[in-house]
């Protein structure tokens, strides 16, 4: 075999740029794969550090994070509302995620929360004003056979030693109930402002009854459908309460600001703009009593935390005492005096934490770690049965929580090792089954290309062969007719015949060329007609009929009518013509060749078939490609250009139809095409 400069090259940019590179990287691979174990185990202390570094890293960031945005809140509390007036216009707040409340000082002194209060002291659990409620709907239920006049009655002995105050506001109290049942509200507001009078009026089981009567006037009001006069009384109790020089009894004062400033928002008489304010309103004064109530209840813990001078390097002091968790913010978190106390809102400061730590884990699921807080609860990670502590840290900042990372079972190791080592040698596997496959479809294309390179070199030589003998014959007679040395009319009439027949096998083959060239252009270059094979079949016969009867042969012909197909007509012709010629051509007399066209079912059948010298079974796979010649170009008794049956292939298989074989050697050879038929 001999192959061309370029063949070669291509061969040894394949074995040494392709093959050569594979076989280094296989052994190289092989020999890593060895060693897997040990760099599993390498790779999983690495993780570990890696982990444990980013852990510390994701808890840092996120509380720098809640720093800067509780910087951002204190710095925003200087425009928060500072007079009765203001608290309508004020913007919304900044709210901090696991922060409860901010408090903002400036050399020493609160700036917010700030409502001129000038003592603070314990409140009263709000169950205590529901149950004085209570006991007070009970008293009245039990005074329901009294009278108002009874009431008036008792109130007149105010003078006498048997009449105490508080006997003195149960009764009042009962004549605004009589009132308010029989809807007599212009009364009950009369008594009402007695009692207003006389603020923190102690109740039963001695609760101030300040916030509610006050509750109660409002209610009388919005009955009454007085809607300006009861927004213009809630403002009053707000003025007065912000004018005050105590503040006492923080819930009952935001439960009656709550309700009170709710039912007004309810009105549907309601300006927008004064539903604006009052929105803005009810926000941002609930907000800032519900900071009073915190600094209130937890007083001792704000007045150590603002005494402690001691400030870490990055101004940030945590705090934790019965079970409240505050931290100071300072230089150089902010400039100059201003200091800042959070209230820490454990639970939401602790998901923002443990949410940013699952993030980071995720990138470490084979790396055993778990974080757990100061009431041994499980945070983060899990806690292995039987593996050991390799190392257990101290999370610093808010919380005092642990984190620890542990040993991993080698037979876990092992297992991973050996996925990863099945995985690396399917995958070198792969490669070389790759590489083999593509070195053998490669060769196997070269060998195919050298057989084309040699078919087409047989064309060109029987191509010029096929057109040198015709042209040689026809100008030999032309010449001699032309030079008068033929003189005798027979012989001009055989030398006339022989340059025609000569012209006609030039001519064929001329078009057999051009028959190929145009299938090479596909479809688009067909006409595709409705028409009858039969007919089509028949005028190839009768063309080359004068050949084969010439030539000695005997022929059969079955041409049935309405073999009706979809195609191209020449392209159909030449398909008829190239069988029955080969048929021609390959048949010695005495020989029979037999043509038929006939219906079978959905099928339009084309059969020839002859005596011929038949097909040896090693050539039939190979009689359809093109160019290809059964034997030696120059030793074959039969000339062609190994076109005709390629011709064939590719009409067939342009117009659906299949192409089948029969032939033994010797015996003669039926070529049989079926055509998808057409009504």
């Amino acid at each position: 075999m001999h192959f061309s400069k370029g063949n070669l090259i291509l061969i040894l940019v394949f074995v040494g740029g392709i093959i050569l590179p594979t076989a280094i990287l296989s052994f190289l691979g092989f020999r890593n794969i060895q060693n897997e174990m040990f760099l599993a185990q390498k790779n999983f202390d690495e993780n570990q550090a890696a982990l444990e570094k980013d852990i510390e890293d994701a808890i840092e960031k996120e509380q720098e994070k809640i720093y800067q945005e509780t910087k951002a809140a204190s710095l925003f509390l200087y425009e928060q509302p500072r007079s009765l007036l203001e608290f309508g216009n004020a913007a919304s707040f900044k709210d901090v995620a696991g922060i409860e409340a901010i408090f903002l000082y400036n050399n020493g002194k609160l700036v917010y929360p700030d409502i001129s209060s000038k003592h603070f002291y314990p409140t009263h659990d709000f169950s205590s004003v529901v149950a004085s409620v209570n006991e007070q709907r009970l008293f009245e239920a039990e005074q329901d056979t009294s009278s108002r006049e009874v009431l008036l009655h008792r109130l007149i002995k105010t003078n006498s030693p048997f009449i105490t105050k508080n006997e003195q506001v149960v009764n009042i109290l009962g004549i605004i109930r009589l009132c308010y049942k029989e809807k007599n509200y212009e009364e009950a507001l009369k008594w009402l402002k007695v009692l207003e009078s006389n603020p923190h009026l102690q109740g039963y089981l001695h609760a101030d009854l300040t916030r509610s009567v006050n509750l109660l006037h409002f209610e009388i009001l919005v009955k009454q459908k007085k809607h300006a006069e009861a927004e213009d009384y809630s403002l009053s109790v707000l003025n007065q309460f912000l004018q005050s020089e105590s503040i006492e009894d923080i819930p009952s004062a935001k439960f009656f600001f709550e309700t009170a400033f709710s039912q007004i928002l309810s009105f549907e008489d309601l300006s927008q703009e004064k539903r604006e304010s009052f929105w803005n309103l009810r926000a941002n004064f609930n907000r800032q009593l519900g900071y009073m109530e915190i600094l209130s209840k937890y007083r001792k813990n704000f007045e150590d935390l603002l005494s402690n001078d001691f400030m870490s390097k990055d101004g940030i002091l945590y705090r934790s005492r019965d079970d409240v968790t505050l931290f100071k913010m300072g230089y150089p978190f902010l400039s100059g005096n201003q200091i800042v106390i959070a209230k820490i809102d454990t639970e939401a400061f602790r998901a923002r934490l443990i949410e940013r730590v699952k993030n980071v884990s995720q990138r470490w699921k084979n790396v055993p770690f778990s974080i757990i807080d100061e009431k041994d609860s499980l945070l983060a990670g899990a806690i292995p049965d039987s593996s050991g502590v390799i190392s257990q840290t101290r999370i610093s900042g808010a919380f005092d929580w642990e984190f620890s990372l542990y040993e991993k079972d080698m037979k876990e190791i092992r297992r991973e090792s050996r996925q990863r080592m099945y995985l690396m040698y399917g995958l070198l596997l792969f490669s070389l089954i790759t590489v083999v496959f593509g070195s053998f479809f490669m060769l196997r294309f070269i060998i195919q290309e050298h057989k084309l390179l040699a078919m087409k070199a047989n064309f060109l030589s029987s191509v010029s062969h096929e057109l040198k003998t015709p042209l040689t014959s026809i100008k030999m007679f032309a010449e001699m007719m032309a030079r008068g040395r033929v003189t005798k009319v027979e012989k001009v009439q055989e030398y006339s015949g022989l340059i025609g027949k000569e012209a006609t096998r030039l001519e064929n083959l001329i078009g057999a060329i051009l028959n190929y060239t145009r299938m090479e252009h596909g479809t688009g270059a067909f006409k595709w007609e409705r028409l009858d094979f039969s007919v089509c079949a028949k005028k190839v016969f009768e063309a080359v009929e004068d050949i084969g009867v010439e030539k000695g042969l005997e022929f059969h012909t079955k041409f049935e009518p309405g073999a009706y197909v979809m195609g191209d007509y020449t392209a159909l012709y030449s398909l008829a013509q190239n069988l029955i010629e080969n048929a021609i051509k390959y048949t010695n007399a005495p020989g029979e060749i037999t043509i038929s066209v006939y219906n079978e079912e959905d099928r339009a059948v084309f059969s020839v078939a002859d005596t011929g010298v038949g097909i040896d079974s090693s050539e039939q796979k190979n009689i359809f490609n093109d160019f290809y010649r059964v034997g030696d170009e120059m030793t074959r008794s039969t000339k062609g250009s190994g076109l005709g049956l390629a011709i064939v292939k590719r009409v067939a298989e342009t117009h659906k139809a299949t192409i089948s074989l029969s032939s033994k050697l010797g015996k003669g050879s039926t070529f049989t095409v079926r055509f998808k038929k057409v009504d």
